[in-house]
């Protein structure tokens, strides 16, 4: 076990991670004191594994997005029979979370809080997890589902149950898209499913709005930086109904409307042409009164850490007793040298558990004696 001197930092942190049988870790235990943890070492030591391993303790797929079965350690064509991820929370309690995949079923996930079985939802009232990786470096110029994920991720911290929302839409929209694409004309089974629509996509619209709505303001509020400030909309029906003062009732009723009325249209394109999985999130680079996508690579990615770090001072000031740990993989691989010390500035003056990726300790420099730094070298022990 790697061990940290215990300092007395003011805000909740993960004090211990042990992972089993996951990706290519046997068993690696981690202690962390609080502080800015930088996790450096060679391409290929496992360092995005550890961050994956805690990015498994809020609702999804993870920051990979992979499948439960495919997390397992692998030797050679054989898996291990199951993986495993427990952490412990500090404070006077020491909350022990643990989560990890079923034996007999290798496509369901486990939780538990303090030895006892709880949901997903439970865990993620625990911890907020976010994260940024290097494959969403190109996110405002890509396609808009990537947004969409990324604005969803950004939901789940003020919005617990955002991510169960998702999933009953989505459900819904493939059933309602299989009735589609089937030529079925049973306005019993389109009236079922499009309430289950209705319902789900009012509740995901009213959390993202509120979420752009409360990161816009934290931008605003903040002084410039190295990182500039953005400006943020969603294009979506349902999300400006609620920007024009709309309650959920009205929007839920008005998507019911919607497509209730489409299904003409819908059936011939074979599947739901409206609705909250058409969004978009439009980022501007506000200074410049530009489109995000048309900045330069660098101003992308300054912008895109701009948001984070509003969003994680956001999530702090709305539940300052919850933990949140910020994961930054690779963060700092493509910043030059004052944003990587502007960078250290802001993760300092966050009270968030930060967990950093990089393959050499000069990358973070900036941080002085401030940061915990963590060699990784040896992924399977």
């Amino acid at each position: 076990m790697i061990c940290a001197s215990k300092l007395a930092v003011s805000y909740p942190y993960i004090a211990q991670l042990r992972i089993t049988d996951f990706r290519s870790y046997i068993r690696r235990d981690l202690s962390f004191d609080g502080r800015p943890a930088a996790l450096f070492g060679p391409n290929g030591a496992g360092k995005t594994n550890l961050l994956e391993a805690i990015s498994l303790l809020s609702p999804g797929r993870g920051l990979r997005r992979a499948k439960l079965e495919d997390l397992a350690r692998k030797h050679g064509e054989t898996s291990a029979a199951y993986w495993g991820v427990n952490a412990t929370l500090s404070g006077a309690d020491e909350t022990k979370l643990a989560i990890g995949q079923v034996p007999d079923a290798p496509r369901r996930r486990t939780h538990r809080l303090d030895g006892k079985t709880a949901t997903g939802t439970t865990i993620a009232q625990q911890i907020a997890v976010m994260w940024l990786t290097p494959a969403q470096d190109r996110l405002f110029t890509g396609p808009a589902g990537e947004r969409r994920k990324f604005l969803d991720r950004l939901c789940l911290p003020g919005h617990p149950r955002h991510g169960q929302h998702t999933i009953r839409y989505e459900k819904a929209r493939a059933d309602r898209n299989r009735l589609l694409s089937d030529g079925i004309d049973d306005p019993f089974w389109f009236d079922a499913l499009e309430r289950d629509m209705a319902n789900c996509g009012a509740q995901i619209a009213m959390a993202r709005e509120d979420t752009v709505a409360t990161l816009m303001e934290q931008v605003a509020d903040r002084p410039e930086t190295a990182f500039p400030k953005s400006t943020a909309i969603i294009e979506g029906e349902a999300e400006t109904l609620f920007r024009g003062g709309a309650d959920v009732h009205d929007v839920e009723a008005q998507i019911t409307a919607w497509l209730a009325g489409d299904r003409s249209r819908d059936r011939r394109a074979g599947r739901t042409l409206r609705g909250v999985h058409r969004s978009d999130l439009q980022v501007f680079h506000a200074p410049k009164s530009m489109p995000a996508g048309d900045c330069s690579t660098g101003e992308q990615k300054a912008l895109l850490i701009g948001l984070i770090l509003a969003q994680a001072r956001t999530q702090v000031e709305r539940n300052p007793a919850r933990p949140l740990a910020l994961l930054l993989d690779e963060i700092a691989a493509h910043l030059d040298e004052r944003r990587r010390a502007a960078l250290a500035q802001e993760l300092l003056s966050l009270p968030v558990h930060s967990l950093m990726t990089g393959t050499d300790a000069g990358l973070f420099e900036a941080f002085g004696d401030q940061a915990q730094m963590i060699p990784i070298s040896e992924s399977g022990s």
